[in-house]
């Protein structure tokens, strides 16, 4: 899209014409006389990348010369490499009159803007960011069709419905266990700049109310760790596996202590499950852990193994190619994509042959008990058991919309995690010590 000075001029002679006003050729003439001032912005050209297209190649096409290309980015890389462009990057190039470029922005959807300019024949950078405040948002509602609709109706974004359900997974499956009449309660974040919603933050509480019961999540960061969803008794909500490593099209091969071999052609054990999947499927570490071994392992072709806490290690199977890092000694997180599913080794097609070990044994992965993750660690229970009351307190008193920390106690503790000097009273909790 271009806007330009020149248009605008028209459009201003031709209605002071219809007007009646009078156009002197003396006034013409002073005005074809009258320079320009100095880098003003005479029109601009305005738009995004396409899928695929690198910086220098959109400037190109918007007509900008190869070496001000060049020169304009490799000025602007200080702030914004070019591999860290993205798509819904908002991208501007100012010229004045005589078609010279003198300047590229790059607005971000957050707001930050980043600017490099031609002063002097030398290009500069620099980068503005709008400063933001943090508010609360406080949504509450009841399924009516699925949990999506019914969040989006009540203004939650789509990130923050997927970020809701996530809280829950080990739980609730949204997709089967929605019942119309559920309640539901989430507290977040709410970012701004100036007045201009930007996006929500994290989940500070939520709360599901269904036909399996009423679960609440609270976002704790124990003392040096890393921040995780507890329900109020300080039992983790998220487990310490996921129910499987992939997305798979169906099990092709159970756990059993004797299967017929497909390609040996002679029956032996087959301690895991064998998932049927498309080549090139990311395949995930169902927990965190440490790989223990990457690479070729006879019929398994290539096979990762990681070693999980509580004497438990899972092997991944005729893999096509390994994720990127991924070696022996590398910490992996849950859900970390390590692999591609492949055909490599004794297969007979593309598949994922996924193991568990307990110590020596063998498991059925199908058929375990998956354990918790880990508690609130000992010594923040007092802390974590306040906070939680604070939480279900504002869960239940809070207005829905957005509140401002400056005039609700209970949004300001939120936000800044001072619990310490709110003094709440809540039925479901009692003030218990630490164990």
């Amino acid at each position: 899209m271009v806007r330009t000075a020149k248009a605008l001029g028209w459009m201003a002679l031709l209605l002071a014409v219809a007007c009646g006003g009078p156009v002197t050729e003396q006034k013409s003439a002073e005005l074809e006389r009258s320079p320009e001032p100095e880098n003003r912005v005479f029109e601009t050209a305005e738009g995004r990348l396409n899928r695929g297209e690198t910086p220098a190649g959109w400037v190109i096409r918007q007509g900008v010369d190869a070496g001000t290309a060049t020169n304009m980015l490799v000025a602007l890389a200080v702030y914004l490499p070019s591999s860290r462009y993205r798509t819904d990057d908002h991208l501007e190039i100012a010229r004045d009159i005589a078609g010279d470029v003198l300047s590229f922005t790059v607005v971000r959807e957050n707001g930050d803007r980043f600017v490099s300019k031609r002063e002097g024949g030398v290009w500069t950078a620099s980068r503005e960011t709008m400063p933001t405040r943090r508010e609360i948002a406080h949504f509450r509602g009841t399924i009516r069709n699925s949990l999506w609709e019914s969040l989006i109706a009540e203004g939650a974004s789509p990130d923050l419905v997927v970020r809701f359900a996530d809280i829950f997974s080990w739980t609730f499956d949204f997709l089967t266990d929605c019942r119309t009449g559920d309640r539901f309660d989430v507290l977040a974040e709410a970012i701004y700049q100036g007045d201009e919603f930007r996006r929500h933050g994290e989940i500070v509480a939520a709360r599901y109310d269904g036909e399996r019961g009423q679960v609440a999540g609270i976002l704790f960061r124990p003392e040096g760790g890393k921040a995780a969803y507890y329900a109020p008794d300080g039992s983790a909500l998220q487990k310490a596996f996921l129910r499987s490593p992939l997305n798979y099209r169906r099990i092709s091969s159970g756990f059993t202590h004797r299967r017929f071999h497909p390609v040996l052609k002679r029956y032996m054990p087959h301690l895991g499950i064998d998932y049927a999947a498309a080549a090139g499927t990311p395949v995930v570490t169902i927990g965190e852990g440490t790989v223990v071994f990457a690479g070729w392992k006879r019929g398994f072709g290539k096979i990762v193994e990681v070693k999980h806490p509580r004497s438990y290690l899972t092997t991944y199977g005729h893999l096509a190619r390994f994720a990127q890092g991924i070696r022996a000694g590398t910490r992996v997180a849950q859900g970390q994509v390590i692999g591609y599913v492949g055909s490599t080794g004794l297969s007979t097609g593309p598949h994922l042959d996924f193991r568990m070990k307990h110590g020596a044994t063998y498991v059925n992965p199908l058929k375990i008990e998956i354990p918790s993750a880990d508690p609130v660690p000992r010594g923040e229970e007092r802390t974590f058991f306040h906070l939680a009351r604070v939480c279900l307190a504002a869960l239940d008193v809070l207005p829905e919309g957005t509140i401002g920390a400056e005039k609700e106690p209970l949004a300001l503790a939120l936000l800044t995690g001072a619990t310490d000097g709110v003094a709440v009273a809540h039925s479901g909790l009692d003030d218990r010590p630490a164990p």
